[in-house]
């Protein structure tokens, strides 16, 4: 029987359970973290916890629980469900009694032609609100891949007013052209793979654009690659957007993806040490 944390106890997953009577429940109030579980280690456990505070400050969430706390919540979990690999979630829920969970689910399997062939991927229209707050507040997300799954696509990309793609329903975006790596700079999630995207990046002697990536362009093939990132995926790249066919060439995407990859490990190595 699965186990899940409410608030500061260890209960069966069943009673993970929220009245939905509660306003803040009922209007989807709440920020979240989804961590990467390998080896029972929390996989950059420390920024994730930063961001999810982070969303909860901007948010005015009232938050009485403090970082080490939850981070050994997490691994009480983990150690009590022997939980070797899971993609594991974390959600404080605000109001004037602030309720958090911690469950985990399956982690994500992506087949290796993804990663050597590419993937499809739409665009949609479509902004987030506060995008640089992790929220439940995820409709738009929904549908749009939703949408992408329905076009026989894997993602889809957001696009904003301006015609612009900050990011995707799961992922945030980039492109390279040259020697540099393009990524949106502001009005933007700061992931957490994205974070080590662009340290990994910078290690191979790219140089690092802020300058947000206009439809028209990535459409009209003005970059030599352009890829997706997440916590599941790391750097995932991509060969068809809306049916267009925009590059067939990977091999600095291929190449950011390992060092992420490698980061992750070390990582693990590190708190798995007998």
């Amino acid at each position: 029987m699965k186990s899940a944390i409410k608030n500061r106890e260890l209960v069966p997953e069943s009673e993970a359970v929220v009245p939905v009577s509660i306003r803040e429940v009922f209007f989807n109030f709440s920020v979240y973290e989804s961590i990467k579980v390998l080896k029972g280690a929390a996989v950059f456990l420390e920024d994730h916890l930063g961001r999810l505070f982070d969303s909860a400050h901007r948010l005015e969430i009232p938050n009485p629980f403090k970082c080490e706390e939850i981070a050994d919540l997490v691994y009480k979990l983990i150690h009590h469900d022997a939980i070797d690999r899971a993609t594991l979630r974390i959600q404080l829920i605000g109001g004037s009694s602030p309720m958090l969970f911690i469950f985990y689910t399956d982690l994500p399997h992506y087949p290796i032609e993804y990663y050597r062939d590419g993937i499809r991927v739409i665009t949609y229209e479509g902004e987030r609100v506060i995008p640089e707050v992790k929220s439940t507040s995820l409709l738009l997300n929904y549908v749009a891949l939703r949408e992408a799954a329905r076009r026989d696509a894997f993602e889809a990309l957001l696009v904003d007013r301006w015609e612009c793609s900050i990011e995707g329903t799961r992922s945030n975006v980039f492109a390279l052209q040259g020697n540099t790596l393009i990524t949106a700079g502001a009005g933007v999630l700061a992931g957490v793979t994205r974070k080590h995207i662009i340290e990994s990046a910078k290690k191979i002697g790219l140089k690092v654009d802020y300058t947000c990536l206009r439809v028209h362009d990535l459409k009209g093939k003005e970059y030599d690659e352009v890829f997706i990132s997440s916590t599941s995926m790391g750097a995932m790249p991509v060969s068809h957007i809306d049916g267009i066919c925009i590059s067939r060439d990977f091999e600095k995407t291929l190449r950011i993806h390992e060092l992420v990859r490698n980061l992750e490990r070390e990582y693990v190595d590190a708190r798995t040490v007998q």
